[in-house]
């Protein structure tokens, strides 16, 4: 797999998370913040935690952004906040495999 996979897997993923959040904010309050037996109880305790994990994974792969401490922690408990920061960290991940070469692929990445 070379680098222009992983670019477009980026670009895929910016486009599914627009979709995504774009159903999310057409959801009722109630359905939205209901418990649904899931690890992380709602959709919205959901959403949170898939961006706080890539928020994660960046600061392992760059030693820049935002690391939290906590798997479950609600980063934003408005969705309106929370499409805009995964927005960000979309845009994030883009620049990041952007600034990659094919080179960049067969690094050994360690983190702590």
């Amino acid at each position: 797999m070379g680098i222009e996979n992983f670019r477009q897997l980026a670009g895929y993923n910016h486009w599914a998370n627009l979709r995504l959040y774009g159903a999310a904010l057409e959801m009722p309050e109630e359905q939205y913040r209901r418990p649904t037996g899931v690890f992380f109880g709602s959709l919205h305790g959901t959403l949170n935690h898939l961006l706080l994990t890539d928020r994660i994974w960046l600061k392992r792969l760059t030693g820049e952004g935002e690391h939290p401490d906590r798997l479950n922690i609600i980063l934003y408990d408005d969705r309106h906040q929370l499409l805009r920061a995964r927005i960000a960290e979309d845009s994030r991940l883009n620049n990041v495999i952007k600034g990659y070469g094919d080179a960049d692929l067969a690094k050994t990445i360690s983190y702590q």
